[in-house]
């Protein structure tokens, strides 16, 4: 991911600044994954479908 937004910035550098935001927006939602992941398998995994 970094080597492509390389390439892309300096092919086109008055496009650097948006495609760095859209690249850090895309590394926090790849390390966000596993953290959603495994709340939701906490959730599915102690929650009670019949209730108390």
């Amino acid at each position: 991911m970094g080597g492509r937004f390389l390439e892309g910035a300096v092919r086109l550098p008055e496009l650097m600044a948006p495609l760095q935001v859209k690249r850090f927006l895309l590394a926090d939602l790849i390390d966000a994954n596993f953290l959603i992941g495994v709340g939701v398998a906490m959730m599915l995994l102690f929650a009670n479908p019949l209730g108390p």
